[in-house]
């Protein structure tokens, strides 16, 4: 009996040493028209071993996107997503469209967790969408 309960005891000690601990300090999307960039900070980064960002257009469920190696807390994480504005082939922009970003985070013991979800909405202000009309006129 005492030897499983040193076994237990080992175990619970390992997966509290390889378990994340992570807090985030905040997160933000944010368009310009062209790109959109996706910033996050944690405060507590203990045990992480991979973030991968994910997206979300609609209702395809969330998608990986970018895999980031922890860089500490107090970090600054960017990255700028310049395939969300995209449709198709020929480079026309979605006007109007609603995307979801979460950061997934893997532990060293590949438990999961997640930051909270932000929204960014992709607009084009009016200058920039009639100097888009006047260009098209001359195609």
């Amino acid at each position: 009996m005492q030897k499983f309960r040193y076994i237990f005891l080992a175990l619970i000690t390992t997966i509290t040493v390889f378990a994340a601990e992570i807090s985030f300090d905040h997160m933000t999307a944010k368009s310009d028209g062209k790109v959109i960039t996706v910033e996050w900070r944690p405060s507590l980064e203990k045990g992480v071993r991979l973030y991968e960002l994910e997206r979300n257009s609609g209702n395809e469920g969330f998608r990986s996107i970018a895999e980031l190696e922890p860089k500490g807390a107090q970090f600054t994480y960017r990255f700028i997503d310049e395939n969300a504005l995209m449709k198709g082939g020929n480079n026309e922009r979605i006007l109007g469209k609603v995307y979801s970003y979460r950061v997934k985070v893997i532990a060293f013991d590949n438990s999961i967790s997640y930051s909270n979800i932000v929204n960014v909405s992709h607009s084009v202000s009016g200058i920039r969408r009639t100097w888009g009309m006047i260009k098209e006129m001359f195609r």
